[in-house]
């Protein structure tokens, strides 16, 4: 198996894992999700892909093989075989919710970012300092307090954070991880958005991740074109497209 293809692969089985959690599949079968918000999920590049599938949800119909399974999804469309798992797991009438088909970009961040402008608010990072000065900002809505004391306690990874008038509007953070990888997240106010923050945020939470692993990852939604404008903007280097059945 060529070089590039075994490469996309484990990137793709490592951001799948660090996001949703992957365990082997019996009898060979594809692996499945640890993750339960999700019933189903295709990674793939245009040389290699992965479909992992939720705890009893059944095989496609038809076998994940060949170039239908490989590599039958263009950028921003689903995959055949995504859409057929679908369809037979969708509500019978009258019954719960249909399953939805929602998907995005991935990206992988290159061994060294392009220094982003520097942002015109200032910027934490949770060193002990960090840490201490966000103890006294005001919890952005968006978070619910306990889990917000536990990020700037540094509970849920490396952080960093734009500040303005003692208020966070661009806080990017580790929302998944696994001993090999992490996964940015990134959130930054409506008001606030257009003015670097994101960038300078995500550069400086990537400076204090890299050390502790082998890649760095970022996904986003197809039509959040500010997460991709982001991502355009650090220079990261496209990967694939992630699609989820929920």
């Amino acid at each position: 198996m060529p070089t590039e293809t075994l490469r996309d692969a484990r990137l793709l089985a490592l951001e799948t894992d660090a996001i949703h959690g992957l365990v082997p599949g019996g009898g060979g079968g594809p692996p499945r999700l640890r993750d339960t918000t999700v019933r189903a999920v295709w990674a793939g590049t245009p040389r290699a892909s992965l479909l992992a599938l939720g705890k009893d949800v059944p095989p496609p119909p038809r076998p994940a093989a060949g170039p239908e399974a490989q590599g039958d999804a263009s950028p921003g469309e689903p995959p055949a075989v995504l859409l057929r798992l679908a369809a037979s797991l969708g509500a019978p009438s009258g019954g719960s919710r249909p399953v939805t088909v929602e998907g995005g970009p991935s990206f992988v961040f290159p061994g060294r970012l392009p220094d982003p402008p520097a942002p015109p608010l200032p910027l934490l990072v949770s060193d002990a300092e960090g840490r201490r000065e966000a103890q006294r900002l005001r919890r952005p809505g968006n978070w619910e307090e306990d889990e917000w004391a536990e990020l700037i306690r540094g509970g849920l990874g490396p952080w960093a954070m734009a500040v303005h008038r003692a208020e966070p509007v661009s806080v990017c953070h580790t929302p998944a991880s696994n001993a090999l990888s992490a996964e940015a997240g990134i959130w930054t106010r409506a008001d606030f958005r257009g003015r670097g923050l994101a960038p300078a945020a995500v550069a400086a939470w990537a400076a204090l991740e890299r050390p502790a692993r082998e890649v760095l990852f970022y996904s986003t939604g197809a039509d959040n074109h500010a997460s991709r404008a982001v991502a355009r903007t650090l220079g990261l280097t496209p990967l694939g497209w992630i699609w989820r059945l929920r």
